[in-house]
């Protein structure tokens, strides 16, 4: 859906972001940013794919890139 330049300014939000639309008591339609959860859901446990490196086998990588290798 394609909103006004204005109107997605206004709800700070842009190509891709998701807008709930709510229906007000008066029967007006309400348009609604993102929460901040639903902008951070995809960014949810994204650090911890791969597995990562523990501290130490990271110092170990950097002795190691500085020639700092202990035999």
């Amino acid at each position: 859906m394609t909103l006004p330049k204005g109107v997605s300014a206004l709800l700070n939000v842009g190509p891709g972001d998701s807008i709930r639309f709510e229906l007000g008591d008066d029967g007006s339609i309400v348009l609604l940013p993102p929460s901040v959860r639903e902008r951070l859901a995809p960014l949810v446990g994204r650090s911890r794919r791969g597995g990562g490196k523990s501290p130490e086998a990271v110092d170990a990588e950097v002795r190691e890139m500085r020639g700092d290798i202990e035999e």
